[in-house]
């Protein structure tokens, strides 16, 4: 069992830079098994990054699929390095399921339904409402820094041939962005992981690129 990679991906997201004054536990959406180096960072976090994406993504030559994902990114430091660990994603297409896992994603199967509002999120863990009340100026200095972070996966299988186990980061090829747009958050306030957390910042990006794979990272 293995994967036909590289894989292209087309994506439109709209992204929210949240934080909270009580500092929010996100150990119970991560992963069983993340090793402690990361899992005590994840126990008191002030701020992350949520994305809601459309995606279309080849999984061969000649065939594509579409999908929705959900995904709570968090800045961690690993190694001397400061990455985004995306400590729980949800999808709503098996293959995406499936590739993600053995690429080191922590992915959730949800139902389309649970997408069908997008921006207006309610999953486990999560009630988001991303709608906005129009355009806000900003350019890309007005990035957050965390929006350009390596992912920090971590992968610990055996399934068939495919075997894993150890921390990883995403290769990414071709990056384009085509659009980027920030925009005023109709609904500042939100839950995630059963805290409260405002938005700071809200902005929407259409991207494209390849993934060739994932590289191992020695920590």
């Amino acid at each position: 069992m293995s994967l036909v990679l590289p894989n292209s991906f087309a994506c439109a997201s709209r992204t929210a830079l949240l934080d909270s004054a009580a500092p929010v536990d996100f150990r119970p959406l991560a992963q069983h098994g993340v090793p402690d180096l990361v899992t005590r960072q994840l126990a008191a976090v002030s701020r992350f990054l949520v994305t809601v994406s459309r995606v279309r993504s080849s999984v061969c030559a000649d065939r594509s699929v579409d999908f929705t994902e959900t995904l709570v990114k968090i800045p961690v430091r690993l190694g001397g390095q400061d990455r985004l660990f995306p400590v729980v994603t949800y999808v709503d297409h098996e293959y995406s399921l499936i590739r993600g896992y053995l690429l080191g994603f922590h992915k959730l199967f949800a139902a389309g339904a649970h997408h069908a509002t997008l921006p207006v999120v309610t999953l486990p863990g999560l009630d988001l409402d991303l709608r906005d009340d129009g355009p806000r100026a900003g350019d890309e200095s007005d990035l957050p820094p965390e929006q350009s972070l390596p992912f920090l996966l971590w992968t610990d299988y055996a399934v068939a041939d495919a075997r894993s186990h150890g921390w990883r980061t995403l290769d990414v090829e071709q990056y384009e962005r085509t659009r980027l747009a920030f925009l005023e958050c109709a609904r500042p306030e939100q839950t995630v992981a059963g805290e409260k957390a405002t938005v700071r910042a809200l902005y929407e990006t259409a991207d494209r690129f390849l993934i060739p794979g994932t590289r191992a990272l020695e920590v």
